[in-house]
């Protein structure tokens, strides 16, 4: 056999009867030859040997396919099209590349976020020993609870003017003098544990042009300074009573961005609660209920048996209609409904629910209460409550008179 015609090497049976099939078009052989040739490279014996008919039709039968098919497609357009193709792969592989180099970079942040978080989490854990050491628990034999309500403490403005003086360092002396008065409340009526409420707009916040004109402290230090004078606050209840329990719901001064663009969650309100929640774990005598809370304006706390509901009090009205709407979504009455915002107590019992309605620390003076002729004392309110409900109210006038304007 003719070398000219032999299978190559690794050369598959199609590619052969392929290759010698245009030795048949140029006249070089016959088909018979041609099936000779295969036979006997790929049959065992004469009895698997095929005749050179089935070799014809199968050689014209792909050439077909070759002429009207493949051909074609090898022009221009094809290759075209092949082009684009790889361009479009090409494209893919790119943007896949980034993607993934984009989505390490994110990890890689996400990672580095979480570790100075746990490193911010340690590091407040260990000032909190240092600052807040536990001491000897008391104990006190009696059977009511107080609610002390913190609202509205608005920490960043800062004023003196006819209508109120305000500033963190007296925000710091209100609070004093609002411990002695809880110190009082607590011993005639032999109160056993506290609940804390912070009630939102614990930061003044940079919401509105005239709050950035009277805020002495940017957002940040507010949230610092608010956090350290709340850890002190609570701290130094711990002292008076067995258990002391913190709940907190956001107002609408913490938030980020404007009203219409903000996020109902994004509040720095939260921040606050986290910080001081870090500070004080290491004292087993004060409880952080976040569990309390069904999102973050809202939450529901349990004193003695009665439930008590937390809002801020801009989604939320003291009226009949405002008190029966959020009964409804609660699907429950509660004891009472407590809430701020509006910066002066009051009090009112609708459909037997109590509306109880806490003063603001801040009291008049910033640019809003001059425009609008609103003057007021700066107070809070305690709460005194046993298994029947609330017992009785103290709204407590936190005025310290300082040098005016």
């Amino acid at each position: 056999m003719s070398n000219n015609y032999s299978r190559l090497k690794s050369e598959s049976e199609l590619a052969y009867i392929w290759r010698l099939h245009f030795e048949v078009e140029k006249g070089n052989i016959t088909w018979k030859e041609l099936a000779d040739y295969v036979n006997h490279e790929f049959r065992e014996s004469e009895e698997l040997y095929r005749d050179e008919s089935a070799y014809r039709k199968g050689c014209q039968a792909a050439q077909k396919y070759y002429d009207e098919v493949f051909s074609k497609q090898a022009g221009n357009e094809y290759s075209e099209n092949i082009r684009n193709q790889r361009r479009e792969l090409e494209i893919a592989k790119v943007q896949f590349r980034d993607e993934r180099n984009e989505w390490n970079r994110q990890n890689r942040t996400e990672a580095r976020v979480g570790q100075k978080l746990d490193y911010l989490e340690l590091q407040l854990s260990e000032i909190g020993k240092v600052n807040f050491p536990v001491i000897e628990r008391p104990t006190i034999d009696g059977n009511t609870e107080l609610i002390v309500v913190v609202s509205d403490t608005h920490i960043g403005e800062t004023n003196n003017n006819f209508f109120g003086s305000y500033s963190s360092e007296i925000a710091q002396d209100r609070l004093s003098k609002y411990l002695v008065e809880i110190r009082e409340i607590q011993s005639r009526h032999n109160a056993k544990n506290v609940k804390v409420v912070l009630l939102g707009d614990l930061i003044t916040g940079n919401i509105h042009l005239t709050i950035q004109v009277t805020n002495r402290e940017n957002v940040i230090e507010q949230v610092k300074t608010v956090s350290e004078l709340l850890s002190s606050f609570v701290y130094a209840l711990s002292q008076t009573f067995e258990t002391v329990t913190v709940a907190s719901v956001s107002g609408n001064h913490s938030r980020i961005a404007k009203k219409d663009d903000a996020l109902k969650d994004e509040r720095l309100d939260d921040l606050v609660m986290f910080i001081m929640q870090k500070t004080l774990s290491h004292n087993d005598r004060i409880v952080f209920d976040t569990y309390a809370n069904i999102d973050t304006g809202l939450a529901v706390i349990d004193v003695l048996g009665k439930d008590y509901v937390l809002v801020h009090g801009d989604y939320d009205t003291p009226t009949e209609q405002g008190i029966m709407r959020l009964c409804s979504v609660l699907g429950t009455f509660p004891e009472g409904v407590i809430m701020g915002h509006r910066h002066s107590p009051a009090y009112a019992e609708i459909n037997g629910v109590k509306v109880i309605q806490s003063g603001c620390l801040s009291g008049s003076g910033g640019d809003y209460c001059v425009q609008k002729r609103l003057k007021g004392n700066p107070n809070q309110t305690v709460i005194v409550c046993n298994e029947q409900g609330v017992q009785c109210t103290y709204n407590v006038d936190l005025q310290i008179y300082r040098n005016k304007k």
